[in-house]
């Protein structure tokens, strides 16, 4: 018999809340990666004076199950606060950077939006709804006009999806406008609403994060607290017998378990490894992940003539830059580059230009620095670089992905025991990961 044992398949965020929790919870958990170290797409470096991500730079806290589980893990005090700095965000148009307004008076100043761009949000809350599943670049269109959709939103959704609105789902990649939309029929009045009532009862206060260590401290802290764990241990396949779940890997079978919890990716997807049809399998597959380029790159502060005195900047396609954009991720936290310099993330590829995320690191550094050079003053060459690839990065939630998810249910319904899990369903962020994986683990309780 299974004996109640539950085997998790992936150390990502995901897959180790899941585990921890339920071995908290006092189920016997077995954890599975075909890496030598836990993360998944998060990882620290540190590099004589320099500490940076390959993955994820910061942490959105602004839910209080997250703020909770952080200080069960006893995680309260090493966390880093993003310098007050970070809410300046800056976009690009026509070649400069020009800071995002976050009030009022700077929304009427700002040159990034024409007069007649800040007029038309005052027709925000005349429009119809929109149907039930749209592309963003519509509802944008359709809501705030087309000057907003190229300035604001296609900049910020190539900046955190990788993405292009024009074929991401409002109602599944933003949730939040599609349900302001449908309950309130203005995003804009929803919005004051949602925070009036939000100011009635105890919040988080929203603050940027990371950790003293880097974002790695949150996986390896997780990591430390499982019992029984297999790593550089890559699954074969996973089938279902009599006796329960059994899983083949590179290093023998393990089993029978009562249940599997899979975050291995839709990209690594096959028919050897789950007993899906071919069909299932291609469906699976065929999400989108749009390869992209980070590059890490150090300069002495009298290289850069900016103040970089922000989260970083945004470039609007329109802009036709070869960057999608940067972290100033040395203002952003301390600690993360040597004295008298700074350090700079840049992303490069994505669905605008995923070909270009595929060059060498010299060719994308040359290209950086040409995008930097106009942007913020660079001059000189790096005294720093470092260049990581992700040839299949975030999963793109594109219209009819509720098709994709009606699957995932279908599966987990046709093959009891079995639980599907990871960014591709309920939300890309670290956030979304942590909470998704503490709510798999308590329906399992």
């Amino acid at each position: 018999m299974a004996n109640n044992k539950i085997a998790v398949l992936g150390a990502g965020i995901t897959g180790l809340v899941a585990a921890y929790k339920l071995n908290i919870i006092g189920k016997t958990v077995e954890l599975f990666d075909r890496k030598p170290v836990a993360g998944g797409a998060i990882r620290t470096q540190k590099e004589e004076g320099w500490q940076f991500e390959y993955g994820p730079n910061t942490l959105l806290l602004k839910d209080a199950e997250v703020e909770e589980f952080l200080m069960e893990l006893g995680l309260t005090d090493e966390i880093s606060v993003a310098n007050p700095e970070a809410s300046r965000r800056f976009i690009v148009r026509n070649g400069k950077m020009h800071p995002l307004p976050t009030s009022l008076k700077s929304f009427i100043k700002t040159p990034i939006f024409s007069g007649k761009a800040k007029f038309r949000l005052l027709g925000e809350p005349f429009p119809s709804r929109g149907p039930d599943d749209e592309s963003l670049a519509d509802f944008v269109e359709r809501r705030f006009g087309t000057e907003i959709l190229n300035y604001a939103v296609n900049p910020f959704v190539a900046g955190i999806h990788a993405g292009d609105p024009s074929v991401l789902s409002l109602k599944h990649s933003f949730p939040l406008l599609h349900e302001l939309e449908q309950s309130s029929g203005s995003v804009l009045m929803g919005a004051v609403r949602r925070m009036m009532n939000r100011n009635k009862t105890a919040s988080v206060k929203r603050r940027l994060i990371s950790f003293k260590n880097g974002m790695q401290q949150l996986p390896d802290t997780l990591f430390s607290r499982l019992d029984t764990t297999f790593m550089n241990c890559e699954i074969k396949s996973i089938r279902k017998t009599d006796q329960g779940w059994n899983l083949h890997t590179q290093n023998g079978d393990f089993g029978p378990y009562s249940d599997i919890i899979s975050t291995i990716p839709l990209h690594k997807w096959s028919d050897e490894l789950f007993p899906f049809t071919k069909l299932e399998i291609e469906t699976a597959r065929n999400v989108y992940h749009p390869p992209i380029s980070v590059l890490l790159l150090g300069y002495k502060k009298e290289q850069i003539r900016h103040p970089l005195n922000g989260f970083g900047f945004l470039v609007p396609e329109i802009e036709n830059r070869s960057v999608l954009g940067a972290l100033f991720t040395s203002t952003l936290f301390e600690n993360r580059a040597p004295e008298g310099c700074h350090l700079l993330t840049v992303f490069i590829g994505g669905v605008r230009q995923p070909k270009l995320a595929n060059l060498s690191s010299e060719k994308l550094v040359k290209l950086a620095e040409t995008d930097l050079k106009d942007l913020i003053g660079l001059s000189g060459e790096a005294v720093f670089k470092d260049h990581i690839y992700w040839p299949k990065a975030i999963p793109q939630y594109q219209v009819g992905y509720g098709e994709v998810l009606q699957m995932f249910d279908e599966l987990e319904e046709k093959h009891e025991g079995l639980h599907l899990a990871g960014n591709y369903r309920g939300g890309i962020s670290v956030p979304d990961c942590i909470k998704n994986g503490l709510q798999l683990a308590e329906s399992l309780r």
